[in-house]
This record gives C-alpha cells, structure tokens and sequence, in this order.
C-alpha cells in the first residue's frame, strides 16, 4: 500500500566538475548532497545540492566501486574488501576483507550489507556490527554487478553483465534464486526501485535506464534514453524524485527527474502536512495533530514502501527507534494527515 504520488515534469540537473572514473552515487537524505565514488583517482566526492563538488575521502586505500548509506556511515566495495567512512568527517571506522576478487554492488536491508563479487559470480552476506560475515550465494552463474534490497517483496534483486542481461532475484536467508528474468539490455551495471517499487536498471548497450515492474508482466519502459555514457551504478533519490546516474564514459553525473515519482500526497484528496516534534529524532516523536480516539497509522520508506504500521492513541508518542536511519512518511489515513520524519 502506497500514498498517491504527484507528476513530476522530465528535466535534467548536471554536475560535470571533478568526477575521474564516477562508478556510483548514493544520495544522503539527511547531508541533503550526494556521495560519489571514483575508481580513476581513488576517491569519494561529495555534491552539494548546487552543485559543488568537493573532496569526502581522498586515500580510501583503493578504487571505491559500490557504494551504500546505512546510518551514520558510508560503505565502500575496495577490492575484496568493504570499508565504512563516517558521514560527518569521513573518517575510517570499518574495514573487513572478504577474501573477495572484485566486489561491485553494494545494498544493505537497514542490517546487512550484500556485496556483489563481479569475478567469482558470489553474493556475500555482511553483519557490520561485528565483522562477521558468510557467501549468501555461491554461484548465481551470470556476472552480478548491481544488487538493491527490495523490503517490500523481501528479496534481493541483482543485475548482471553480459547480452540479454539477466535481472534475477535471491532470498536473503538461504540464497535461494527466486526469479530470473532475461532482458535486451546489455551489461546492465545498476539497479535501484523507485517510489514504487518499480526496478530501474542501468545499461550500457543500449545506454539507458529501463524501468521493469517487479512481475515482468508489462513491457519495459525507458525512463532515460539520452545524455548517457556507460551509466554505472545508479541511486534513486525520492526526496527530489530523480535518478542519480554516474556516467563512467564521460566523467559525469546526471541527476534527471524520474515522471510519476515525486513523492508527496495529491491536495485533492484532501491531504495535509503536520509537523512533529522532536524533528530530527532518534527515538520517541510527537505528531502536531489533536485526536481524541485511537487512529491506525502507517510509516512509509522515503521512496513510498509501507514499512510498518499500528495504533496511535490520543496524545501517545511514536515510537521511531527501531528504524534506521533515514526519512520517513507517516501516514494517518483516517485524519488525511501526513508528516516527514527525519530518524537519525
């Protein structure tokens, strides 16, 4: 179940400063800019909203490829091992070799991290919290490249390399393959779902991003079709509705609007916005809005997926603590009230 979503208008925002070999973006709703790894020179860069670039980590011990937010910390695919940098100074306090060969895609399920082996063909399952870690998949027998964590199906999904790439599906306990749907794309880099869930792939032969619905019932759809070269890994930012694609062939990143994708509730059903407090919050928050019997809620991810849900009696507050880090919609259907909530 989703909140209606606004029309957004296609339009293109560009950075063109100081990328060398841009593999992949992460979008940081709470920084409010977006982290980009470069292989050629070795670092992770930062754009601001307006556009400046400027240095996040310049020595990470190694080309940065995969790259992924889970709390205060950004994760790093450098070889055969994974690396996390703190937000706030981008200071090292994590590394873990895996014993890997060419770790590409990165995703995280608000607890793991799943990183992508584009050599050995593996899927490695991580738990930062105390460096241990397993091989998820063995063998998924096409080259994975781009992994992203589907909460709402429960499922990881992975894009591979190669003609007629495959979009396949894993469950995240066994590793068990749950769907294998082939494509005529080729080398496709990097996946992500939008505010519905919907899966947008990166490829380079056409270079595109496709967007495919979870089913693979209806025909596919090109979200972008021009102003790419070799887009690599890309990143959904649902807070401005737009793909974030890093061009490996032209030292670029382009940022274009992604249509029926903004995130907001239409003002003819009669929506508004309530405030809350305290907002930042790492815990306990109280919504602005006066109620005198219990009204079901539900919280949403900032790209749309209902996440969780319950009861809130009058002049009770919500308890926010067991999530991750991030921006959030709660929704209180009966009122038509909705309000942004920053966890940190």
């Amino acid at each position: 179940m989703r909140l209606l979503l606004l029309p957004a208008i296609l339009g293109s925002t560009a950075c063109n400063a100081q990328y060398s070999g841009p593999e992949s973006v992460e979008h940081d709703p709470i920084g409010d800019r977006y982290f980009v790894s470069c292989t050629d020179d070795q670092t992770i860069q930062q754009r601001a909203m307006d556009g400046t670039v400027t240095p996040f980590v310049t020595d990470p011990g190694g080309a940065p490829y995969g790259i992924e937010l889970k709390g205060d910390t950004l994760f790093a695919n450098i070889g055969g091992t994974i690396k996390g940098f703190l937000t706030a100074s981008g200071e090292e306090v994590f590394a873990l070799d895996l014993g890997g060969t060419f770790l590409n895609g990165l995703t995280t399920d608000g607890r793991h991290l799943y990183a992508a082996d584009f050599s050995t063909k593996r899927i490695y399952k991580v738990l930062p919290d105390d460096g241990s870690y397993s091989i998820l998949v063995a063998n998924t027998v096409q080259t994975p490249n781009g992994v992203v964590w589907d909460p709402a199906l429960e499922r990881l999904w992975v894009g591979c390399w190669g003609s007629n790439a495959r979009i396949k599906s894993y469950d995240r306990v066994s590793g068990a393959e749950l769907s294998s749907f082939t494509t005529a794309l080729g080398n496709i880099d990097g996946i992500v779902l939008d505010c519905q869930g919907r899966i947008l792939v990166s490829s380079w032969t056409p270079a595109r991003i496709t967007r495919f619905e979870p089913t693979f019932t209806q025909p596919a759809e090109t979200i972008v079709g021009t102003g790419l070269n070799q887009p690599a890994d890309i990143d959904y930012d649902a807070e401005n509705a737009r793909v974030c694609v890093p061009n490996a062939g032209t030292n670029t990143v382009v940022l274009p609007d992604v249509t029926d994708c903004a995130l907001g509730v239409v003002d003819g059903n009669g929506y508004k916005t309530v405030h809350a407090m305290p907002n930042p919050t790492d815990g306990l928050v109280r919504l602005g809005v006066e109620f005198s019997e219990p009204q079901p809620y539900m919280v949403l991810t900032e790209g749309g997926l209902l996440i969780a849900g319950g009861t809130l009696s009058p002049r009770a507050l919500l308890d926010v603590s067991v999530l991750a880090a991030g921006i959030y919609l709660v929704d209180l259907p009966r009122l038509r009230r909705y309000v942004r909530i920053v966890k940190r």
